[in-house]
Order: structure tokens, then sequence, then C-alpha cells
């Protein structure tokens, strides 16, 4: 810590980083540790404008090193990541000349710049959030948010390495009793404008982050948490994938409940929640439920209100917020006869042990044996 704030030291500091961030096995126990080094790097750095902070490795952090910290061409050449440097390390082996002929810099600590923040930032991120995953660590780890961290994510997500990103949005995975400054998703943004698909390890990690804070986000960035969606593109297997398969039905129920995500998000989007309501993923329904319902049959958007009825018929209402679900399930039958069969295969689909259920399950099956003797409304 004292190193990253006075930069004395600092090409030794990077053996031990480097080396961290190459060590796959890596306890839990450093991810905070890791989070509290960019912490001081932030405080460091002095927020500077992330426009600044672009940075080509290798090539560019060698300038930085050979003139900005005075070393020796040959100490920048083992400063910077070298595969085969680090199969060198061991007994008999000293990379950083720490012997009694050591001939490193022993001058005066020379101002950090901003492509050294961001190079620092970058590799404490891979060592505390690059193996991070929920079954392991969400439960048990508490990250200490400070107003410093928003530099740290400012500079990781203006990024061009979706790796560093992914690292970055990690950190929302981890944080189990509080959630860092500001909207992962308007953080995205500027990486969302870009054509390019995100990177495998940036698509992993927000389908797990979407998971934990997609209530936060939609009243934070309702807009951007839409986009953010969009651009995963979700299918079945993401979804039912280690028994997450509810946690998306909430997921898209939640999203659809609002007015950006029934205006936002594409077909693909209800049909995967349809699948997932077919796999027995049932939903309790809420009063604005049916505000979705009139909105889709105002639109006369049959497709998705199709799905969504789905979704109502097969949830566990209160017996009072049922009115008019008979009503527009017969009309959407009406206009769309295609749909009757996945009603008729929800129906029987059905489990109750209450007699509001019960109830709920007779007017479905009541609607099911007028459609099968062709008693619709015109």
């Amino acid at each position: 810590m004292n190193s990253i704030t006075d930069g004395s030291c600092l090409h030794h500091l990077n053996y031990l980083l480097e080396f961290l961030a190459a060590w796959e096995k890596r306890p839990a126990y450093l991810t905070p540790m890791a989070y509290q080094w960019c912490s001081a790097i932030s405080e460091a750095a002095g927020r500077p404008d992330p426009s600044e902070i672009t940075i080509n490795l290798p090539s560019q952090l060698k300038f930085y090193l050979r003139y900005q910290m005075r070393l020796r061409p040959q100490d920048v050449a083992d400063f910077i990541r070298d595969p085969d440097g680090f199969s060198e390390v061991g007994p008999g082996h000293d990379p950083v000349r720490l012997d009694t002929t050591s001939h490193h810099s022993r001058g005066r600590p020379q101002p950090l710049t901003p492509p050294m923040y961001a190079y620092l930032l970058f590799i404490a991120l891979e060592i505390g959030f690059r193996h991070v995953t929920p079954s392991r660590d969400q439960s048990v780890l508490l990250l200490d948010h400070t107003s410093h961290h928003k530099w740290v994510f400012e500079t990781a997500f203006s990024s061009d390495d979706d790796d560093v990103i992914a690292d970055a949005v990690r950190v929302w995975i981890v944080s189990s009793d509080s959630t860092p400054l500001g909207s992962c998703a308007r953080y995205l943004a500027e990486r969302m404008e870009r054509y390019t698909p995100f990177s495998p390890g940036l698509r992993e990690a927000s389908i797990h982050t979407i998971e934990r804070i997609w209530r936060n986000e939609l009243e934070v960035s309702g807009l951007d948490t839409v986009r953010w969606l969009n651009r995963l593109n979700i299918n079945v297997d993401d979804a039912v994938d280690g028994d997450r398969g509810g946690s998306w039905a909430r997921v898209l129920v939640g999203v659809m409940r609002s007015p950006t995500g029934l205006e936002s998000l594409p077909s693909r989007h209800w049909h995967l929640l349809d699948e997932l309501v077919a796999s027995k993923h049932f939903l309790h329904i809420e009063a604005r439920d049916m505000e979705v319902m009139r909105s889709l049959e105002k639109a006369e958007d049959w497709e998705k209100l199709g799905v969504w009825m789905v979704v109502v018929w097969s949830g566990q209402p209160m017996f009072e917020s049922m009115g008019g679900i008979e009503e527009v399930t017969l009309k959407l039958l009406s206009r769309r006869p295609s749909a009757f069969q996945r009603f008729e295969d929800l129906c029987k689909a059905l489990t109750c042990s209450g007699w509001i259920c019960r109830a709920h399950k007779g007017k479905l099956q009541r609607i099911c044996d007028q459609v099968r003797t062709g008693q619709l409304p015109v």
C-alpha cells in the first residue's frame, strides 16, 4: 500500500502483482485485499480523466517505465509480464536482483503517470476478480466501497480490453451486502456502443451480475439495463445452467413489468420466458401484471400477450387480482388460435393444494373447454 502511494520500489512490487495474477488457484481472501489496493491506486491517481488513461501493453508501458521511472532496459524487460521469465522463478533465481550485486534504481521516486496507475489497477482487478464465481465467493466476501472506487470503475470500464471490463463487472457479483458506487449498466454503456460482441468472459460475468442486481439497475438505469440484456442474447441453455431457470424467469418478468422493458425487450426474451415457464419455473403474479396485460392487449401484440397470459395463469395469484384475465385470454385465443395448446398443456401441468389455486385452475379449464367447443368471442 505504501509503495503504491509513494511510488517507491514499484518495479519490485510488480513482481509480486504479476506472480499473484499468474496464480490460478489463488485463495478467495485475496479479493478484498486486491480491492484495497485498487482503492489505494485510485486515491493516489487523484482521479485523472479516464479519457487520458489509454495504454497499449506492453509497448507503451516499456516507454513509461524506462523514461518515467528511470529503470535500466534490462529491468524494464523483467518488469513486463513474460511467461518465459516466470518459468525461471524458484530456488537459485533472483529476478529482482535483491542480492548484493543489485543495480536497481535507488533514486528519488518519480511521479506516476495516468497510464501507470491504470496498469497497476488492471493487475489488481485481475488478481482480485478474474477467478471469482458466485458459488464460491458472493455470499462470503464483504467489500468496503469508498468514494475512490468511482475512479476504479470509470477507468476499468473505459478500457478496450474486455477482460479488464469483466474483472470490474465481477465486483458486483461479490458485493453481497452492499453494492459499488454507481450503476454497472451505466458504466457499461460505452462498451455497449461498440458493435463487437462481448468476450466470453465478459458475457459470463454479465449473466451472473444481472441475476444479482437487476432490481437496483432498473431503478437506476432502466434503458441501459435493457440494452445490456439485449447485447447478451441470453438463451435457454444460459438460463437453466446450474438450476438458474427460476432466477432468470424472475429477471425477465421483473424487466417486463417496467415500462422500459415492456417497450424495448425483443421477442426472443419473451420466447425464453415462455420456455422457462414451460419448464415449471412459476412466479407469483402482482397487481401491476394486470397493467402489462392491458398494455399488450391495447397494442394488439398477440405474440407477447400469449406469453404473458401463460405467466399469469401459471402463477399463484390472490383471488381478487384475477379480474379480466378470463376475458383477455378468450380474446387472445380468438385472435391467435395457435396458442391454445400451450394453455391446455399448462392446465394439465398446474398442481394445486389450496382452494384459491384450485379455483384458479378451474377457471383455466373452463376456458380450454370453451375454446375446444368453438365458443369464442367474435
